[in-house]
């Protein structure tokens, strides 16, 4: 694991979010380091996914505060959560099926040509989109046999690497994964796998992992996050851990932490 002396990219600060009388999230503490993984993990329920939504602003928060590199965000859409530099990559990758790689790299941010037919008319400049989509899939080692054709087409690794792709392009520095692998086959998961991993060598991203599949988190992560309840009930450093204790922690086997109880903090655990 890298020792996490880097700065907080990204925290949360008693972050709630409410669906009438039920608390989907409630009083989140959070953080996530320059250059780190994270799991957030839970049963069915839990507030994984709802945690990401008020983070990403597809939810409005009840209560609470986000931060991005120690200044407080104001983030009331996923557009301004994308400005902030936040991407989020969700299980169905956010593609066009119809359409090939390029029109999804640059779906709804086509570029005009760099003349009067661009700047007037706003000519869409084809050749330099798909230049950038063939060097940006060679640099995340991603290969295509058709690049013209449909994204229908592709295994579902390749329509997910689409969905990476397209977020490191955008300036993605915060990068957040909901079950990157879920319906994938296992030559598939070990691409996407391998992509997250290279991701954070190449491009220097943060990144937040969503998933069930305990298996993958040890083997992606720098340090695990257990939700119960819409709650923290604590966070273990990978290497100080297992995976028995992790699920046992999800399934409410592990002793619980009471409300007058805090879960230690990383800050705490890291000797911060």
């Amino acid at each position: 694991m890298k020792k996490l002396n880097q700065k907080v990219v990204l925290e949360t600060k008693k972050l709630s979010k409410h669906f009438g009388g039920i608390k989907a999230i409630d009083n989140i503490n959070m953080k996530l380091y320059e250059n780190e993984i994270i799991a957030i993990v839970g049963d069915n329920g839990a507030g994984k996914s709802t945690l990401i939504k008020t983070i990403t602003s597809v939810y409005k928060k009840d209560e609470g505060e986000i931060y991005i590199s120690g200044e407080k965000a104001h983030i009331s859409n996923p557009k301004d959560a994308r400005t902030y530099g936040i991407e989020t990559v969700y299980q169905d990758g956010g593609v066009i099926p119809i359409l090939d790689a390029t029109a999804n790299l640059f779906l709804g941010r086509v570029k005009p040509k760099d003349n009067l037919l661009g700047k007037v008319f706003q000519f869409v400049d084809y050749k330099y989109m798909r230049k950038e989509t063939v060097q940006l899939l060679d640099r995340l080692g991603v290969t295509l046999k058709d690049i013209n054709a449909g994204v229908n087409n592709l295994s579902g690794g390749q329509r997910q690497s689409i969905a990476v792709g397209r977020a490191i392009y955008w300036g993605g520095k915060i990068l957040i994964f909901d079950e990157p692998t879920n319906n994938l086959g296992v030559q598939q998961e070990r691409k996407i796998i391998d992509l997250i991993k290279r991701i954070r060598v190449e491009f220097g991203v943060s990144i937040i992992v969503i998933s069930h599949n305990i298996a993958h988190v040890f083997e992606l992560v720098d340090r695990i996050i257990i939700l119960r309840n819409g709650q923290i009930i604590g966070e273990r450093i990978k290497e100080k851990t297992n995976m028995n204790e992790i699920v046992s922690m999800i399934t409410g086997v592990a002793e619980k932490v009471t409300n007058s109880q805090s879960p230690p903090s990383i800050d705490t655990v890291l000797g911060h």
